[in-house]
């Protein structure tokens, strides 16, 4: 699934809020923190590769660079919060390297018992030690609850170096073997590295990379879809074909080309 790295959200540091509503995006990441907390009805939403859904007084917990979107959801209500990174400090020495045991806390009792903080955040506080404060407990006891392991050591800064690299050289010929090279690292080693910080293949990654980059450059230039495609990186038609049909149904790949 077509997933989008979210760079304008990365550049702003305040306190995102969506209250009260059945919020809607498409599949995306970040560096920054999300958590969702519903307060009616069922949502569904796309998150650590596969589709789900959610009751009220559920929680679903976005780490940092996981792929997640939310799918509308007739009736269901939710508040959705994003910490910027001046918020996620403490968060981030204690479970930046930390590997959490799944996204979704469905205790009802327990998330009830979380609820007095995500309204305070969302409410907003002229004082930003007490919103430091709601913030800090919230995702600390979100993350004991649902307990974690170690994962890779200096994992934000891994991916920050491995987001930057593909950004720069999607149209070069990237393979899992360069790539590897490139860092360091066995192929094998480095192959598991990256779907446990992305949750995804690097050969989906790139390839997404690239369709976002061909669709762009078709929209913004008007050359063809066989000149951008290979503009952008891939290495035939067909390839770029099956990505296009993967990533977006029959409908869609009519109306983008």
């Amino acid at each position: 699934m077509l997933a989008q790295y979210e760079i304008n959200r990365e550049r702003d540091e305040r306190l995102f809020v969506s209250a009260d509503c059945d919020n809607v995006c498409h599949v995306h990441f970040h560096r920054k923190v999300e958590v969702m907390y519903v307060t009616e009805g069922r949502k569904k939403f796309f998150a650590s590769g596969k589709e789900r859904d959610l009751g009220a007084d559920n929680i679903f917990f976005a780490n940092s660079y996981e792929m997640h979107g939310y799918e509308e959801s007739e009736g269901s209500r939710q508040t959705v919060l994003v910490f910027p990174n001046h918020m996620l400090r403490d968060y981030y020495d204690r479970f930046g390297d930390k590997l959490m045991n799944g996204c979704v806390v469905t205790d009802e009792e327990f998330c009830r018992s979380l609820l007095p903080h995500v309204e305070a955040l969302a409410k907003g506080e002229d004082n930003p030690l007490v919103m430091q404060a709601h913030c800090d407990m919230l995702l600390g006891r979100i993350a004991d609850k649902l307990g974690y392991t170690e994962g890779v050591r200096g994992r934000q800064t891994f991916v920050d170096e491995l987001l930057a690299y593909i950004s720069e050289h999607y149209a070069d010929d990237i393979t899992l073997e360069s790539m590897a090279e490139h860092f360091g690292y066995s192929r094998y080693y480095f192959s598991r590295m990256f779907n446990a910080a992305l949750g995804t293949s690097i050969t989906d990654y790139v390839s997404a990379v690239r369709l976002m980059h061909t669709l762009d450059m078709m929209k913004n230039t008007g050359c063809t879809a066989s000149e951008a495609a290979l503009a952008c990186g891939f290495s035939s038609i067909p390839t770029f074909y099956r990505v296009l049909k993967k990533n977006y149904n029959y409908k869609a790949v009519k109306d983008l080309l």
